[in-house]
């Protein structure tokens, strides 16, 4: 046994121990429910690295102050945020409407699949109500939007939407989207854009026609090609993601291919996320170990692919020091965290470069960082700035004027105002100089510019440069593996950081629910709730439209 943890029976959803068992080099998640048998799934098929990444867990220094549900079953029941959640949300993503131009088999929403859903489509004020209820939550507020459904492309007023968010203070508004309507009406993806739509979440399951016949159920690849398009012609350099669903047997042989594809389109493409395949319903043991495909598999594939250029994958958490200390120093106090649990997300940078004759070098991050020495350098300068911003700051003039009576106090203070900004950066501009000394040289040649600016200048925008920006070169390369009814880890659940927002109308209340937990447990309940809601104001608004006007009286 490597560690335990709770999850749940796939058959009846109850509470039941789990362990992660190494077996043969591979990790496996072992459970058993009572009254349902044994279950046995595989999570990884390499132990070493499974167990190094364990020592990445960074707990959250921003746990709500006021959850929205209390406790009353416990973990993963509760969900609303409840107050045993560990992290605070960073993204919030709603489903703005139900309706898709496609019927995909491994849909978590099944849009299109259910007509009854088209029914519950948010109204527009209910969206603004949901994502301005998660900007204000406390201790940190969430920074990212994410619109997703259905095919959210499907709202006319979807631009409206993204600029209401940006006014809200959402930094990073995101589109998650087949494409289709964003290859045929490129005045819509330009009114998205400049509606302040930084990323297009664009699925993308492969380079030739045959893996999007078998997950899409259509030819669409060229309609992907044409959004890439699309984004060259108005000038969204860096805005869109590709997001590979990656099915055994599908398309698990174009791993690399579809990294190559990004690579040479790398002026638009900012990364590839990568994200093995959810097993929903009944399957039994011997095909779903058969079908599995796991984040360490698609991590082999694109080792190989690379020869090694692509270096190891970390755990999303690795960087959560980093990114910390950018956020506590911005000016506007952009904070986000990375704390979920490690096993939820790996990945790491790829450096692009294109030569004379037009062909494209890339670069591992192991060979422009110490990466090592980068996060003993990240986890130093976070416990400096944690006691600088928890901690009591100085009063030195405070302290030397305040004998002179209440204006020599106050003259103090602005004084002490004065030293502790320009003592901010100082400290800034020392910390840089020594993240600084974890480049190589090569790094030192080409990036040292773009990474001196986004610590001096502590903004997420000069963060997106270093990666979007022409001369950065910089490519993420990413694995979600999201969690179903098999592998589900009421431990990772916990330290989610990516929550879906709605209102609950029996009590008019907005919540949030971390991502796996709705698309594995409540997704269908909310959607009754929601429709049940629905049919009954339905209801009601034809009995009054349907009620008798009331008899004139004749009066001589």
């Amino acid at each position: 046994i490597i560690q335990s943890t709770k999850s749940i029976c796939p058959e009846c959803k109850a509470r039941i121990d789990a362990d992660y068992v190494e077996e043969d080099g591979n990790v496996y998640m072992v459970k058993e429910c009572d009254k349902h048998g044994q279950f046995k799934d595989l999570v990884a098929i390499d132990k070493d690295w499974f167990k190094w990444i364990q020592k990445f867990k960074m707990d959250s220094d921003a746990k709500r102050i006021c959850p929205e549900k209390g406790i009353k079953e416990g973990c993963p029941y509760d969900c609303g945020i409840c107050a045993n959640h560990k992290s605070a949300p960073a993204i919030i993503i709603m489903d703005v409407t139900y309706r898709c131009n496609l019927k995909c088999p491994i849909c978590f929403a099944n849009a299109n699949v259910n007509p009854h859903l088209e029914k519950i489509e948010p109204t527009y004020n209910e969206i603004v109500r949901v994502f301005d209820h998660f900007s204000k939550i406390k201790p940190q507020r969430a920074l990212v939007s994410f619109f997703s459904g259905g095919e959210p492309t499907l709202r006319d007023d979807l631009p409206e939407l993204i600029a209401e968010t940006v006014k809200m203070g959402y930094i990073h508004p995101q589109v998650a989207t087949n494409g289709i309507r964003f290859a045929k009406d490129i005045d819509y993806l330009k009114r998205c854009v400049d509606a302040g739509m930084k990323v297009i979440y664009l699925q993308f399951d492969g380079v030739t026609p045959e893996p999007y016949i078998k997950t899409r159920g259509a030819d669409i690849f060229h309609l992907k090609e044409k959004v890439i398009e699309n984004c060259r012609k108005i000038g969204f350099y860096g805005g869109v993601l590709l997001i590979p669903t990656v099915v055994k047997d599908v398309n698990d042989h174009q791993v690399g291919a579809i990294l190559d594809y990004a690579i040479e389109n790398n002026d638009i493409v900012v990364g590839v996320f990568y994200q093995p395949v959810a097993l929903c319903g009944r399957i039994e043991e011997k095909e779903r170990l058969n079908l599995r495909i796991t984040s360490s598999h698609v991590a082999k594939a694109l080792q190989e692919h690379t020869n090694g250029e692509i270096g190891v994958m970390y755990p999303l958490t690795a960087i959560s020091h980093f990114a910390k200390i950018i956020g506590w120093t911005a000016t506007n106090n952009q904070v986000v965290e990375f704390t979920c649990n490690p096993i939820c997300g790996f990945g790491n940078f790829l450096f692009v470069e294109e030569k004379a004759d037009g062909t494209k070098e890339i670069t591992g991050t192991h060979r422009v960082f110490d990466t090592q020495k980068f996060m003993k350098k990240s986890r130093k300068w976070y416990n400096i700035l944690k006691e600088r911003r928890y901690g009591e700051r100085p009063h030195i003039f405070k302290s030397l004027l305040g004998g002179l009576g209440s204006l020599g106090e106050s003259i103090g203070e602005g004084l002490d105002t004065i030293y502790n900004k320009v003592d901010d950066t100082v400290i800034k501009a020392r910390m840089g100089l020594d993240m600084m000394s974890t480049m190589k040289l090569e790094g030192l040649l080409g990036k040292s510019k773009f990474f001196m600016d986004m610590v001096l200048n502590s903004r997420w925008d000069a963060s997106a440069n270093f990666v979007q920006s022409e001369g950065a070169g910089a490519m993420i390369v990413a694995l979600m593996h999201f969690q179903d009814e098999y592998n589900f880890d009421t431990e990772r659940v916990s330290r989610c950081l990516v929550h879906y927002g709605w209102i609950d109308p029996r009590d008019n209340k907005v919540n949030g629910v971390p991502f796996c937990a709705m698309n594995t447990l409540h997704r269908e309940k909310i959607e009754d709730v929601l429709f049940t809601y629905h049919s009954i104001e339905e209801e009601e608004e034809e009995e009054i439209e349907a009620e008798p006007e009331a008899p004139k009286i004749e009066t001589n």
